[in-house]
């Protein structure tokens, strides 16, 4: 009977002791979690996004850079307030900024268009108007010259940014583009001075109207958007889409025909982007 005895209590005290040694590990196990947790740095708070002068040396330019803040689809960016004028463009092509001593050897490397042999403006306007009439191979070159320039990725928007900035731009009828912006009703058929509209609901100017602008599609190729000063108003919105096409170069004389000026296209500007 003691035997029995004995052998239960020696049962119960082996239990016992199986008991204790598990109970401080899982304690411990816990402890230890919470201390990771408590080490763990949080992740700091984005920083909020802010608008921004980005100067361009060599040249009496600094681009008036607005935040766009991310939404469903569409990353944070940056976005010049207005078109891209002729007071920038003349210092890429023309090399002004090599001849004001404000040039490096990358930016000199650059391959730079010709010059343009006709009025390159149409006579609509220079100093403090939209560049126009650029193809897409001279948007790049000059997009790579303004990234050197300015240290930063310098872009045109995707199709996507374009349209998120049409549609939240607050401008959501025909009477709201032609106080907004420059079409065939109101423009004398002739681009005007960039930011002579109020800004939108984004803080730009000229986003429907003036000129059309490029943006990059999906599989790369440019097209415009926004519709501009030869268009009616009434057949801009957001379907407003023409895809890039070699037609608006027909009407060019020479042979070959230039890759860099669009002379049977005088509608189609730029709009630069940088990214935070």
């Amino acid at each position: 009977m003691i035997s029995v005895i004995v052998a239960s209590c020696s049962i119960s005290v082996l239990a016992g002791i199986a008991g204790c040694r598990n109970a401080p590990e899982v304690a411990q196990s816990e402890v230890e979690a919470q201390k990771l947790v408590e080490s763990i740095e949080p992740a700091p708070p984005a920083e909020p996004m802010e608008a921004f002068d980005l100067p361009i040396a060599g040249t009496s330019v600094t681009l008036k850079m607005q935040p766009i803040a991310a939404q469903e689809g569409v990353e944070a960016f940056y976005i010049s307030t207005t078109e891209a004028t002729w007071d920038l463009y003349d210092a890429f092509i023309f090399n002004l900024d090599t001849d004001a001593g404000e040039s490096t050897p990358d930016s000199d490397g650059v391959t730079r268009p010709s010059k343009p042999y006709v009025l390159a403006d149409r006579g609509y306007g220079h100093a403090g108007y939209a560049l126009l009439s650029a193809s897409p191979a001279a948007v790049k070159q000059f997009l790579e010259w303004l990234s050197i320039k300015t240290g930063r990725s310098i872009r045109i928007p995707t199709e996507s940014e374009m349209q998120f900035l049409l549609a939240g731009s607050g401008i959501d009828d025909a009477d709201a583009r032609l106080e907004y912006g420059w079409f065939e009703e109101n423009s004398d058929y002739s681009t005007q001075a960039v930011g002579s509209k109020p800004v939108d609901e984004n803080g730009l100017h000229d986003i429907w109207g003036n000129v059309s602008e490029y943006a990059v599609a999906r599989d790369g190729t440019y097209v415009a958007m926004g519709g501009s000063f030869i268009d009616a108003v009434e057949g801009v919105g957001l379907d407003y889409r023409k895809p890039f096409t070699t037609d608006w170069n027909a009407d060019d004389p020479q042979i070959p025909k230039s890759p860099w000026w669009l002379a049977s296209n005088d509608w189609v500007g730029v709009r630069l982007v940088c990214d935070p």
